[in-house]
């Protein structure tokens, strides 16, 4: 009887525990309307998730972070320009990628690009993304 308890209470604990994923548009628009109407800035993120060593990393130690989604849903807005690793160059996450690498002069994958609901740039950053306590660093030194 008792261990039939014991595994019982066991998987509720393990199936009951849930974890909040990262919520993250693939739309700009949509996004910014998210925003404005939410009054939190915008996190472009853009990343080459499955095949880029330091997105992975990114991926793996920031973004899969319960503390990490905390912040970012109670602050962020985050659009995803996820980067296939044979990407076409007509396609929308490649024209995605493209307009904002250029309009916000970044070559890095990963990047952040933080901007306020009214679309102006807070900061871009490129640097120690696979590190959690770093890359929080960055974004609470964020006004």
């Amino acid at each position: 009887m008792k261990p039939t308890i014991t595994l019982s209470i066991l998987l509720a604990f393990f199936f009951g525990t849930s974890h909040a994923q990262l919520k993250k548009s693939l739309d700009y628009d949509t996004a910014k309307i998210e925003a404005k109407a939410n009054n939190k800035d915008i996190m472009i993120v853009l990343t080459g998730s499955e095949w880029c060593k330091p997105c992975v990393k990114m991926k793996k130690n920031v973004f899969e972070n319960q503390e990490f989604i905390d912040y970012a849903t109670e602050r962020f807005v985050i659009f995803e320009v996820n980067l296939d690793r044979h990407w076409d160059m007509d396609s929308k996450v490649y024209k995605d990628y493209s307009y904002f690498k250029d309009k916000y002069q970044s070559n890095a994958l990963p990047t952040l690009i933080i901007l306020g609901s009214d679309e102006t740039k807070k900061a871009v950053i490129s640097e120690k993304l696979t590190s959690f306590e770093k890359t929080m660093e960055h974004l609470k030194q964020i006004k």
